[in-house]
């Protein structure tokens, strides 16, 4: 991991991206270095009080200039109400990082699985941007979890990879049943006749989502796999 730095940087542009999520883009002040998979502490300064909370990392590793953030509005937390309540472009925060133990560097596997669930797709977009760039990879299987065709996050990013890189599969679960485009139900679900041995599995989602999943998977029965668990509450 990267020095840990404790800087400032600005907001510098928010864009929707999907009815309940948005991508927060920040210039830091000086150059931010991290690996895919990192994730920073956000200070927001509100009514003389500091708001502190993490996010990982949605951007590619390979720029330091800037950074993303996607973030998922949680109606009753402290912080998310009021970024969407408020206009905080150009304003300048506070952030501590790199941070994180589950980086890209640690998965050294030549087949890669990355899994996220709801707003995880964004640090799955960062390490799918590191992974599918080395030169030794076999294969990278991507799936994410949404609960609606219009809470698909970074859809264009992931269907652009698959056009450009044969190495790479993504697949979308949708948990609205009522849809019919895309697979139905959760992503465990879906994992059976996958081949989990001799590869490393990255998950990322509320903690209950990637314990199931996890169950799933060890019930496989694959042999020389590696878990990075990415939970968050």
């Amino acid at each position: 991991m990267k020095q840990i730095k404790q800087i400032t940087g600005t907001i510098t542009k928010v864009d929707d991206l999907s009815p309940t999520a948005r991508e927060y883009t920040i210039t830091p002040h000086e150059p931010l270095s991290f690996i895919a998979g990192a994730f920073i502490n956000l200070f927001v300064e509100h009514n003389g009080k500091t708001i502190r909370r993490a996010f990982s990392i949605s951007s590619s590793d390979q720029y330091h200039d800037t950074f993303t953030l996607s973030i998922r509005l949680n109606p009753q937390g402290e912080l998310t109400p009021l970024l969407w309540d408020m206009d905080l472009t150009d304003t300048t925060v506070k952030i501590m990082g790199p941070l994180g133990l589950n980086t890209a560097d640690k998965m050294q596997s030549k087949r890669v699985f990355l899994f996220g669930f709801g707003v995880g797709a964004g640090v799955v977009k960062s390490l799918t941007d590191h992974v599918a760039s080395r030169y030794d990879i076999e294969s990278l299987t991507v799936m994410t979890g949404n609960r609606s065709v219009e809470e698909i996050l970074h859809k264009d990013y992931f269907d652009q990879i698959v056009e450009e890189n044969k190495k790479v599969t993504v697949n979308y679960v949708v948990s609205d049943k009522n849809q019919t485009k895309y697979r139905s139900g959760y992503i465990q679900d879906h994992v059976a006749g996958y081949d989990f041995s001799n590869a490393d599995i990255y998950m990322c989602g509320q903690g209950i989502a990637c314990t199931t999943l996890e169950t799933t998977i060890r019930a496989s029965d694959p042999v020389n796999c590696n878990f990075f668990v990415e939970d968050f509450h």
